[in-house]
């Protein structure tokens, strides 16, 4: 899959500092749910595509292979993502320096 982006990658694009503060924005926006299994993504936005589900590879203490499901942003999630937070003033780091030199 490409041009997918963790919850880590999101985070740093917008300078929050950790994948924790993103997500929990994200349930500000509701955009996800804060679940016992962790968060997920609101009922009225599953199936759109904007997150897929990949298998994060890793190894055990005794060194055995293994892996996890992860969830990363789709580019289309991501361009969800930047029109939501865009809404409220909220925009990647990147479009920041953009936005202060126009003025």
């Amino acid at each position: 899959m490409t041009n997918t982006m963790t919850a880590t990658q999101m985070a740093k694009a917008y300078g929050l500092k950790s994948p924790q503060a993103f997500n929990k924005l994200m349930v500000k926006c509701r955009v996800l749910v804060d679940t016992v299994k962790g968060y997920v993504l609101a009922e009225a936005f599953r199936g759109q595509g904007y997150l897929a589900v990949i298998d994060q590879p890793y190894f055990l203490p005794n060194g055995i292979r293994a892996t996890r499901k992860k969830a990363v942003w789709t580019e289309k999630g991501q361009l969800f993502v930047r029109r939501r937070l865009g809404r409220i003033g909220i925009f990647p780091v990147n479009e920041q320096a953009d936005i202060f030199s126009m003025n």
